[in-house]
């Protein structure tokens, strides 16, 4: 059956956010979990309570790790306590009880998780407003019972007047009823919870532990964020400026997920691991900002005011709009025969026999294809000059690994002249008299909009978003295609697998989108790929409204570093992390989709809009290479070897060779 602390936190689900409610205070959340828990072990007969005391039933366990864990506790207790203490307590696990919980409703197919953490309820849940339970009749949803049951006057059921004591008890009902509905039916809510002996009394227990109790054990002021230690002057920066990942890793098991860093003078407060991902997607859009790390980078780049890494709030939304439908899949599933076209051409000049860089080579396919499906004009000959300028930009104002003076070195000016030169080319090609008949791009987007609300979006401020598709692709798509190439090439059945499922989809007839996302295999070594090595590692952000986290107060101006790939290495989320293993992601074990373990394009408002875009488009490269090629690491030996400049990617002397060509 399912439990009254699953239907609690059904009830709190925020269906919109995908999230459990922000609005709701992590005390309250808590404490109604650890009611719960009590009231279930208190329908299974295992307590019993009163207002002074609760008391031991039966010690057998109930099988049920929800619940089994605080009645252990309540078994190994030698003293007597009351029904406060034992909320207190268990309210302390509220997390790891809300994460098996989530968990479990994923396995039944009541609530479904993408791959950012976020949660939903199924499509069959949504719809029918009902769920399964072990035998199979099905239950009508928590949230429309409650409803039903505060705005009339039928007698609810035992576990109903439970579920609504606690939500009173907790304040939920402030967060889920509007204030004029909520003052209609606050005296039908209190006497339900009225109703029964084991409402009213862990409602009672609830409701008198007071916020104030917990916040002098519980929310600490930022300068007691434990510190890393680091050396003088430079702090932590040698260590991050290597495997910043593996870093803060360390610094995880260490601190906990929440920890001080300093970079030279900066001071950085860092959030990582599952419950930063989770509690970041809840709160990113009213708490954190963008703008500080990326307006620097902007005005260097053509002076661009509005770009969307910098935007935030009502402005970033109506940006993230405009640019969706032109980084979606429907731009490349469009072009997709065109695209492969391309790719077997740019294949078919690779030389035999002789090493080729895989980065760059990587580079220049990802370039051509964006030039193909997001900007209508070939960017082969600039693809150079794109990766030097971009990265150079990056590493000036975003890792700060460069100095500014670089901007006006003689290579960096070249550079920078042969961008104009390729932005000029695109945006004569997107003139309204050469698109008749045409279907519209990204380009087209961008200055329609230009036309359209010059204010919004000025002529200064299209060339940054004109070329900003290339500088996602070269640092992203084209890093993860070369990373997941040596992973297939170094791991033979892998690499015979994945070929298996290809030429049965070439064979299978014309290549179509929905066919590359049938590739079992070659998508599962995608994500592997994704998770063991993430070319966006960790994202600075600016705290713009005060908040809390962990136990410690986070004040607004504060800078973050959000640690989003740590869980990656986790061994809690992905056991053994350090192997290599696509078995992670089958439907049975769907480690990734546990509630903030995988989040390889950022987590909260910020998230990469052209995550599905990047995705097929790197099905489609591999797909594409393992058919035509047969190819061969030049060591193969070797472990990859990473450079961090201005983005993780495997380093130059990471080749291949061309073996010999496949016809199928």
């Amino acid at each position: 059956m399912i439990r009254i602390t699953e239907e609690l936190l059904l009830l709190i689900l925020d269906a919109q956010s995908g999230s459990i409610q922000h609005p709701l205070p992590k005390h309250q959340r808590d404490l109604v979990i650890a009611g719960a828990v009590l009231a279930d072990l208190t329908l299974e007969n295992r307590i019993d309570t009163n207002p002074e005391r609760l008391f031991l039933i039966g010690s057998k366990p109930v099988n049920d790790d929800l619940l089994d864990p605080t009645l252990l506790e309540i078994v190994n207790e030698t003293q007597p306590h009351d029904t406060r203490y034992w909320i207190e307590r268990t309210a302390a696990r509220s997390g790891a009880i809300r994460k098996k919980a989530l968990r479990r409703l994923i396995r039944r197919g009541i609530l479904v998780a993408d791959a950012n953490g976020l949660v939903s309820p199924s499509q069959s849940v949504a719809r029918s407003q009902l769920y399964p339970t072990v035998d199979e009749k099905p239950t009508k949803h928590v949230q429309a019972r409650v409803m039903e049951t505060i705005f009339s006057d039928e007698i609810p059921e035992i576990r109903d007047t439970i579920i609504i004591g606690l939500a009173a008890a907790g304040g939920v009902f402030d967060n889920i009823v509007s204030r004029s509905k909520l003052a209609h039916a606050q005296e039908r809510i209190d006497s339900i919870a009225r109703l029964g002996p084991i409402s009213r009394v862990i409602s009672d227990s609830v409701q008198a532990i007071h916020p104030a109790h917990l916040s002098r054990k519980g929310i600490r002021r930022t300068d007691s964020i434990p510190r890393v230690k680091g050396l003088p002057l430079v702090g932590s920066a040698f260590q991050m400026m290597g495997n910043i990942v593996e870093f803060l890793v360390h610094c995880y098991y260490k601190y906990g997920p929440i920890f001080r860093i300093r970079v030279f003078g900066y001071q950085l407060v860092a959030l990582v691991g599952p419950d930063a991902n989770v509690f970041v997607n809840q709160i990113s859009k009213t708490h954190l900002r963008s703008f500080d790390s990326w307006w620097q980078f902007g005005l260097a780049f053509g002076g661009a005011h509005r770009i969307l890494l910098s935007m935030d709030g009502p402005e970033h939304l109506r940006m993230r709009k405009l640019l969706m439908n032109g980084y979606s899949p429907k731009m490349l599933g469009r072009n997709l025969d065109a695209a492969h076209v391309l790719t077997t051409g740019l294949i078919d000049e690779w030389p035999k026999d002789r090493p080729i860089v895989m980065q760059r080579t990587m580079q220049e396919i990802v370039a051509e294809q964006i030039g193909l499906c997001l900007t209508g004009t070939p960017a082969k000959e600039y693809t150079d000059d794109l990766i030097y300028y971009l990265g150079t930009l990056i590493s000036i104002y975003i890792s700060r690994r460069l100095p500014r003076l670089m901007e006006f070195s003689p290579k960096f000016r070249r550079s920078r002249a042969r961008i104009d030169e390729l932005y000029n080319q695109i945006v004569e090609a997107h003139q309204p008299g050469l698109r008749v008949n045409k279907e519209p791009d990204f380009v087209d987007n961008l200055l329609e909009m230009n036309r359209n609300d010059p204010q919004f979006l000025p002529e200064t401020d299209l060339r940054a978003n004109v070329i900003a598709p290339y500088m996602v692709g070269i640092d992203t798509s084209a890093s993860t295609c070369a990373y997941m190439l040596h992973a297939i090439l170094r791991e033979p059945e892998l690499l015979t697998r994945a070929r298996e499922e290809v030429d049965a989809m070439f064979k299978h007839g014309k290549l179509t989108v929905r066919g590359l996302r049938t590739l079992d295999v070659t998508h599962r070594i995608a994500l592997e790929t994704l998770r063991m090595y993430p070319v966006i590692p960790v994202l600075p952000r600016t705290v713009s409204n005060s908040f809390e986290f962990a136990g410690y107060r986070i004040p607004a101006g504060a800078n973050i570093l959000l640690g989003t790939t740590v869980s990656h290495r986790l061994a809690e989320c992905f056991p053994d992390p350090g192997r290599f293993d696509i078995e992670r992601y089958t439907r049975e074990a769907r480690q990734h989709l546990q509630p903030g373990a995988f989040a390889p394009f950022g987590v909260g408002q910020h998230r990469c809009l052209g995550a599905g875009f990047a995705e097929l488009q790197i099905v489609l490269t591999l797909a594409t290479i393992i058919r035509e090629t047969e190819l061969e690491l030049e060591h193969p030996d070797r472990p990859m070897r990473t450079q961090v400049s201005p983005a993780p990617h495997p380093h130059k002397s990471v080749r291949f060779r061309l073996v010999g060509r496949r016809r199928v």
